[in-house]
C-alpha cells in the first residue's frame, strides 16, 4: 500500500529531456536517462505528468478532481512515474520516492549480473576478402600455447570471483575454419568456469559460408549464439563480401544460413552499411524480417585513420579534414547530401521494420523476434543510459591469435595498443589495467552533445573512432545527425510493440520489460 499522505505531500516536476509520442491513440513517454523507462501512459498518468509543475501530487489531484479520473486513481499512477524518472522531486525527498517507487516493482530485484565480454581472435585466415575489413589476412591462428594462456586468464577470473559470467565472441578472420580448435577451447573453458561457479557463454561471429557438418547440432546443444555478417542480397553481397578468388559469396551464404536454421538455430545478423551497399539496405531489411532474423545495422567506420566515413573500399588513406570534398561539417559530422542520403535510407528501413511490428500486433501475436530485445543500430543504447559506447577498459577486452590483449579488437594489430597476455592473472584484471586510450569515458564533452537529449543513448558513438580522428574522445560522432534521426524511430517502434503487449494483456498502462 502507498503512504497516501507522503504521496500527496510530494512536490513534482516533469523530468527534463523526456521523449514523447503517440501509438495507436495512446501516449508513450521515455526517459533516456533511466534504464527501461519506456511507459505507455493511461489517461490518469498523462494528466499527472502534464500538470507536474512544482505543485504537490495532492494539489494536482485536487485540481483534476472535477474530471472522471478520481483522486485515488491519480495518486495510484504516481509511483510508476516516479520509478521511471518521469517525475522529478526535491533532493531531500529521495527516501520517500524510493519507498513509493518500490511498490510498483513486481518483486525483489536481483543485483545485475557481472559479465566480462571477451573477443577471442581465433584466426587471421578467411575465405572471403571483404574490402572494409581491417584484419590482415594470413595463416596465423590461435595455437595451443596461446589458447592455454587465455584459458588460464579466464579461469583466474572465475576463481577470484570477479565475474558471474564470462561471455566470449569467437572471431577472426573466419573462426569456423578452425572449428575443431574452437570447439575444444569452448568445452575446456566451460568446464573450468563451472568448477568455480561461473557461467561461460559464447557466440560465433562468422561470415556464414563455412558450416562444418556437425557444427549446427553442437552449437545448438551447447547453447552458443551465432552471428552472421550479411551486407546485402545477390550481387550486393557478392561485391561487399567476395571470396579470396574474387567470386561471389551470396549463394554460399544462403546455403549456410539454411543449415543453421534447419538445425533450429536463429542466427543474429550483423549488417555493415557503407557507400557500396547503402541503397540496397531496405531490401535486405525486408528479407531479414521475412526470415524472422534479429539484426544489427552498423555504419562502416575507419578505425585506422578516423577518416573516410562511409568509405568501404579503403579509398581514404587521408585525414578527414584533408579531403576538400568530404561531406562533413566543421565538427567532422556527416552533413549535406551525404547525410540526407544515409538518413533517407535508414528511415525507409525503419518504415519496413515498423510495418512488420504493426502487422504482428494487428494479428494478435508478438513480433518474432522481439524488436526491442534484438534490434541494434551502431553502438546506440536507447533503453539503458551509457557513459561510453562500449565496455573497453572496464568490462571488455580482446585477445589476439598471437597472445596479446587490447581493450578493442580493432586495436589488436597496433603494437602500442596491446600487451602480452598472461595466463596466471585474471583476464578481468588484465583488461582493466591495460588502458592505452584511458577509460574511454568522456571528460568534458562538447556543447552540442552536452545539450542533446540523446546524450545518454549515444555517448558520441565509437570512442576509438573519435580517438583516431581527434586524439581525444570528447567530440561528436561522424554519424551524430543520423543517430538523432534513428533514436526516436527505435523508441517509437518499441512503444508500438509494448502497446501490442498491453492490448493483449488487457492493461491500460505498462512499463517496458527489460530486454
Amino acid at each position: 500500500m502507498h503512504d497516501a499522505g507522503a504521496l500527496a505531500a510530494l512536490p513534482v516536476w516533469r523530468a527534463d529531456r523526456l521523449l514523447h509520442g503517440v501509438v495507436r491513440g495512446q501516449r508513450w513517454v521515455h526517459n533516456p536517462g533511466v534504464a527501461d523507462a519506456l511507459v505507455l501512459l493511461s489517461k490518469g498518468a498523462a494528466a499527472v505528468l502534464d500538470c507536474a509543475d512544482g505543485r504537490t501530487l495532492g494539489e494536482i489531484s485536487a485540481g483534476l478532481a472535477q474530471t472522471d479520473l478520481g483522486r485515488d486513481r491519480l495518486l495510484a499512477e504516481a509511483p510508476l512515474l516516479l520509478r521511471n524518472g518521469l517525475l522529478r522531486t526535491p533532493r531531500e525527498s529521495g527516501a520517500v520516492v524510493a519507498a513509493l517507487a518500490a511498490t510498483t516493482a513486481a518483486g525483489p530485484t536481483r543485483p545485475p549480473e557481472r559479465v566480462f565480454d571477451l573477443w577471442l581472435h581465433v584466426t587471421n585466415d578467411c575465405n572471403l576478402d571483404c574490402p572494409y575489413c581491417y584484419i590482415g589476412k594470413g595463416p596465423q591462428h590461435l595455437d595451443a600455447a596461446v589458447a592455454e594462456r587465455a584459458l588460464g586468464a579466464i579461469e583466474m577470473a572465475a576463481a577470484a570471483g570477479h565475474v558471474d559470467r564470462v561471455h566470449v565472441r569467437y572471431a577472426g578472420g573466419e573462426p569456423m575454419l578452425r572449428y575443431r580448435a574452437l570447439r575444444a577451447f569452448h568445452e575446456e573453458a566451460t568446464a573450468r568456469c563451472a568448477r568455480n561457479g561461473v557461467r561461460y557463454s559464447a557466440a560465433i561471429l562468422t561470415n556464414g559460408t563455412v558450416v562444418p557438418e556437425d557444427a549446427p547440432a553442437w552449437v545448438r546443444d551447447e547453447g552458443l549464439g551465432v552471428s552472421i555478417s550479411i551486407d546485402g542480397l545477390g550481387a550486393v553481397q557478392d561485391a561487399m563480401r567476395p571470396t579470396r578468388a574474387g567470386r561471389g559469396s551470396a549463394d554460399h551464404l544462403r546455403r549456410g544460413l539454411d543449415r543453421w536454421q534447419q538445425a533450429g538455430i536463429r542466427p543474429y545478423v550483423l549488417v555493415t552499411a557503407g557507400d557500396s551497399n547503402l541503397a540496397g539496405l531496405p531490401e535486405l531489411v525486408s528479407w531479414l524480417l521475412q526470415r524472422q532474423l534479429g539484426f544489427r545495422i552498423s555504419l562502416v567506420r575507419d578505425l585506422e585513420w578516423g577518416a573516410g566515413t562511409l568509405d568501404d573500399r579503403h579509398g581514404a588513406q587521408r585525414r578527414l579534414r584533408a579531403a576538400p570534398d568530404a561531406p562533413y561539417d566543421a565538427d567532422g559530422v556527416l552533413a549535406g547530401e551525404a547525410l540526407q542520403r544515409v538518413r533517407g535510407v535508414m528511415m525507409t528501413c525503419y518504415d519496413h521494420i515498423e510495418a512488420s511490428v504493426a502487422a504482428a500486433v494487428d494479428a494478435g501475436r508478438a513480433p518474432l523476434p522481439s524488436f526491442r530485445a534484438t534490434h541494434r543500430f551502431c553502438d546506440l543504447s536507447p533503453f539503458r543510459p551509457i557513459r561510453k559506447a562500449c565496455g573497453a577498459g572496464s568490462s571488455y577486452a580482446a585477445i589476439g591469435q598471437d597472445g596479446h590483449i587490447s581493450p578493442c579488437q580493432a586495436a589488436l594489430h597496433h603494437p602500442e595498443d596491446r600487451v602480452a597476455l598472461r595466463g596466471d592473472r585474471s583476464i578481468v584484471e588484465q583488461g582493466r589495467q591495460h588502458r592505452p586510450f584511458g577509460s574511454f569515458e568522456r571528460t568534458a564533452g562538447n556543447a552540442a552533445c552536452n545539450a542533446c537529449r540523446h546524450q545518454q543513448s549515444c555517448a558520441a558513438g565509437c570512442p576509438l573512432l573519435l580517438a583516431r580522428r581527434d586524439g581525444h574522445i570528447d567530440g561528436r560522432s561522424p554519424y551524430c545527425e543520423v543517430f538523432r534521426a534513428v533514436i526516436p524511430r527505435i523508441i517509437g517502434i518499441a512503444a508500438l510493440e509494448l502497446w501490442g503487449q498491453a492490448r493483449h494483456r488487457g492493461t491500460e498502462i505498462r512499463q517496458a520489460e527489460a530486454a
